[in-house]
């Protein structure tokens, strides 16, 4: 009979997440005040449109991310429309605590793995954390709005809560593990609903419950009819009101995306895709995370980058696999059967290994769909933050599982050789990869901004009021960002979408159309905002019947980018 046994280490609770919300604000704030592309071109502006109530006047100015959910843009927008705009470094403060929460998250994930207790975390379960937690994708997040960290949050929430569900199953709690499986579905509905591109991540929870649900067919339906319900429950909550606004209006719920499916009129009938950051063929994309563990750009994020984690984290869980596929083989050299071992281990250590499992089936599933849909390193955060575990998993079937098969025939078990020896794996790793890893920048700027607006502000626009009647018309993207700081009467914004959205499709929609005719029958003061007038897509301009007049354009001062002018048009 299995027993626990008391585990040492420090106990999870307010304390150990108010240091990591500490240590992820310290991050926030010696990289910087967030002002990254993604907040210029849309984050910004579809919160205001949505709290503005400037649906019944714009059209599009952000191009087709207009239409995402702006559910996850408000908090920030609405505290830098506040007095709290003018202590930046507060604002970076609060929103690290994506990062904080994502990191006790993960916490309690991998003191499952390590030692098959939730509530306690040693060195060895901290270390295999930090592993993920420092990746590229995640650490230079802290403090953004590009939203991703609250998608991994959730994702790994619902990794960890179906974790929990199989521990419950261990003690008959019956109805725990019923409300935890739920709980698990809606945590990954949720994060579809609030963020299109989490979508790759429902298939990989499927998995994570089918490895650590009971076994038997009839058993684990049942827990994916549990898992769907949630996901269903969850997406309406998360993404419904916005998908019925978007199908009410335009005939999609999704706006532009998966239109091959709704053919809404007022959006280019082809796939709306990001595809530069795919691999270019099959033996690329076996060796991919090889080719980003030493300096590259544009290869899956725009800037340079390098972070060997997850070629390591990879390899790992291939040779633990492997590991695990001949473990039988290697323990009979010791006359020592799975029975005997099993009988010697503590429960928490029978779920540990169950939770590592359903963890690297986690990775390798959301892996394979983060490859085959974006291969943008951002979009891989739930897949990083875990890929300790893999790590730990090899370090635990190789190092490990010989000297425990010679402890259980000498009764050495429960010495503390083995967590001192998986501390010190876990350590060398981590350590190893944080020298090669180079962080993207995300066009960070001084929370002190010296050029004009001068002084200290999240969000800085210089005012600009215009006569009654204008019509403005943001030509080119990260230029929307603009329209809370322009005023006047009857004052409406126009976009202009983009043929690499879609191709020249994008010019013969409905939304196309009604921006053209808009842009041609009026008749008042009409404007456009441009990043660089010497510099701006002019065929796009010609298109929608937009002709600047280059004389006219005046710096329009902002503490995001040193770019944007306010231009007139004929």
């Amino acid at each position: 009979m299995h027993q626990s046994r008391p585990m040492s280490g420090v106990r999870m609770g307010w304390g150990v997440f108010l240091t990591c919300w500490a240590l992820a604000a310290v991050v926030a704030l010696v990289l910087g005040r967030d002002a990254n592309w993604d907040l210029r071109n849309y984050h910004y502006y579809n919160a205001y449109a949505l709290l503005e109530g400037r649906w019944s006047l714009d059209l599009a100015p952000a191009g087709s991310h207009t239409f995402l959910n702006p559910a996850l843009d408000l908090p920030f927008y609405m505290m830098t429309q506040s007095v709290l705009n003018h202590s930046p470094r507060l604002i970076a403060v609060l929103q690290a605590g994506h990062l904080g929460l994502l990191a006790f998250l993960v916490l309690l994930t991998t003191n499952i793995v390590c030692h098959g207790n939730p509530q306690r975390m040693t060195g060895t379960s901290a270390l295999v954390a930090a592993f993920g937690l420092t990746g590229a994708a995640t650490l230079p997040e802290a403090g953004t709005t590009f939203n991703d960290l609250q998608i991994a949050c959730l994702v790994v929430g619902a990794v960890l809560a179906l974790l929990l569900a199989a521990g419950a199953d261990d003690v008959l709690a019956t109805g725990r593990a019923t409300r935890l499986r739920l709980l698990s579905g809606v945590l990954g509905g949720a994060a579809v609903g609030l963020k299109l591109t989490a979508m790759i991540f429902p298939p990989a929870l499927v998995v994570v419950a089918v490895i650590a649900s009971p076994l038997g067919m009839r058993r684990q339906l049942r827990i994916l009819v549990l898992l769907g319900s949630g996901g269903a429950v969850g997406f309406l909550l998360g993404g419904g009101p916005w998908a019925w606004f978007l199908l009410e209006r335009f005939g999609n719920p999704f706006g532009p995306f998966l239109n091959e499916v709704f053919h809404s009129p007022w959006f280019p009938q082809e796939t709306i895709r990001d595809t530069r950051f795919l691999p270019s063929g099959a033996w690329q994309a076996l060796a991919y995370p090889l080719l980003w563990a030493r300096r590259s750009t544009w290869l899956v994020t725009e800037w340079p980058v390098a972070d060997p984690r997850f070629a390591v984290g990879l390899i790992a869980l291939l040779i633990a696999s492997a590991a695990k596929m001949w473990g039988r083989r290697a323990r009979s050299m010791y006359a020592v059967s799975d029975y005997q071992i099993q009988q010697q281990l503590p429960m928490e250590s029978l779920a540990a290994q169950r939770a590592s499992w359903a963890v690297m089936g986690f990775i390798a599933a959301g892996y394979v769909a983060w490859l085959a849909m974006f291969s943008i390193l951002r979009y891989a955060g739930p897949v990083e933050a875990l890929l300790g575990v893999p790590v730990w998993a090899m370090g635990r079937d190789l190092l490990l599982r010989r000297a425990q098969a010679i402890a259980v025939a000498y009764g050495l078990l429960r010495t503390k050789l083995f967590c001192r020896m998986g501390t010190v794996w876990a350590a060398i790793v981590l350590g190893a990869c944080a020298l090669g890893t180079l962080y993207p920048e995300w066009n960070r700027q001084p929370f002190d901004w010296a050029q004009e607006p001068h002084g200290a502000a999240a969000v800085a626009v210089r005012h600009v009021n215009l006569p009654s009647g204008s019509l403005v018309a943001m030509v080119g993207p990260a230029v929307s960002f603009t329209a809370p700081f322009i005023t006047g009467s009857g004052v409406r914004f126009i976009g202009a979408p983009h043929p690499g959205e879609a191709g020249p499709a994008v010019f013969r929609t409905a939304m196309a159309e009604t921006v053209r005719t808009t842009a041609q029958s009026h008749t008042g003061p009409a404007f456009a905002i441009v990043e660089d007038p010497d510099d701006y897509d002019r065929e796009v301009a010609a298109a929608y019947g937009i002709a600047l007049d280059l004389a006219s354009c005046v710096r329009l001062p902002n503490n995001l980018t040193t770019l944007v002018h306010l231009c007139r048009w004929r």
